[in-house]
């Protein structure tokens, strides 16, 4: 069996398990009393979302799937479990539970009160949501995805791979996710009939660490986080501590968990022991955004021209991410690994032509 073959069976595989999994919690475990009843009942499940990505042999499909079940799918049942989270909107619908709970998609809100970055962001949302837009982003992003893995290909790319390596693995990243994402999005508007909150708010733009993680790069993990870590513990802490050292506590124990989760995504791309540097990006993002609060707190709003502002925090996530994130991406070889498969892929549909 060729792997294309091989991964559109695993496809399949996983898509059967999922729904029949989800359709379960549907019915049974939602009927069950809220808290350790519906978290014993739902166990099987973790545990399963956790085995279903090992189906595909593609890195790009198994970390792809990864996302979807193992982290974003099982943070979500485990919010349901404590009846939280998103899922409680969607209980009088199975086609609405299976699909919310299984694609990193969230109905959009209405903000309240906005800061000065979710300002800028909602300015910038109005023309995202048209279908025209989102097929235009599909491929653009496919484009980009395709170029950055021919030029990771290239001989220079080989030769200075710590001079090339992090700003293509930016845009390959930044393109994929956007790629997958927005071909579920375009999917669910079709069958769900809802308005839905983009992936991403133009990052570029971010005037602020905080704005940037929560406001503008990967909404749905944010938004998936942010019930699941950072209010759970700051209500906890909140009961032990002022508000100001509780909203701190929150803010690092989300920052780790979203590490440890980045190093299980890992794990799945290049099936090799972590070694923590992804862990150690994330909570030194956290120490930082608890140093703005902590400047914004003690100094007020700092009065600096937006455009210093974008091009300080970009190259502050850019300096970080050369040092702790691109280094294990380097290293596993996932460039050249990606191409690989494209090649292969595309080689293959030709000769069949």
């Amino acid at each position: 069996m060729s792997p294309r073959s091989s991964d559109l069976d695993a496809l399949l595989r996983a898509f059967l398990s999922t729904v029949a999994s989800l359709t379960f919690v549907h019915i049974v475990v939602s009927r069950l009393p809220k808290n350790l009843p519906r978290l014993i009942a739902t166990l099987p499940i973790f545990y399963l979302f956790f085995l279903l990505p090992w189906l595909f042999s593609s890195i790009a499909h198994r970390t792809i799937c990864a996302f979807f079940l193992s982290w974003i799918c099982n943070l979500r049942l485990l919010l349901f479990c404590f009846d939280s989270g998103p899922l409680l909107l969607h209980r009088h619908s199975l086609r609405h539970f299976v699909a919310f709970a299984a694609l990193p998609i969230q109905i959009r809100q209405p903000h309240s009160r906005p800061s000065e970055d979710q300002q800028h962001v909602q300015q910038d949302r109005h023309h995202q949501h048209s279908w025209g837009t989102t097929l235009l982003r599909v491929a653009l992003a496919q484009s980009i995805t395709f170029l950055s893995l021919a030029a990771l290909s290239t001989d220079y790319a080989q030769r200075r791979p710590e001079l090339a390596f992090p700003p293509l693995y930016t845009l390959l990243m930044f393109s994929v996710l956007d790629v997958h994402v927005a071909a579920w999005t375009v999917l669910a508007r079709l069958f769900l009939d809802v308005e839905l909150e983009p992936q991403f708010d133009r990052p570029y733009r971010s005037t602020s660490l905080g704005g940037f993680w929560g406001h503008r790069w990967n909404l749905i993990v944010a938004a998936t986080l942010k019930p699941a870590v950072y209010r759970p513990v700051r209500s906890a802490c909140s009961r032990l501590m002022g508000s100001m050292p509780a909203r701190l506590v929150a803010i690092l124990a989300t920052f780790l968990v979203s590490g440890l989760m980045h190093e299980l995504m890992l794990y799945y791309l290049s099936m090799e022991y972590p070694t923590w540097e992804w862990t150690g990006f994330f909570v030194l993002h956290g120490f930082l955004i608890a140093g703005e609060l902590c400047l914004k707190w003690a100094l007020g709003p700092v009065a600096l021209p937006r455009a210093l502002q974008v091009a300080l925090t970009l190259t502050l996530l850019y300096a970080s991410a050369v040092w702790l994130f691109y280094p294990p991406v380097i290293r596993i070889g996932v460039g050249s690994k990606a191409s690989a498969e494209v090649q292969s892929t595309f080689g293959g549909l030709l000769s069949r032509v």
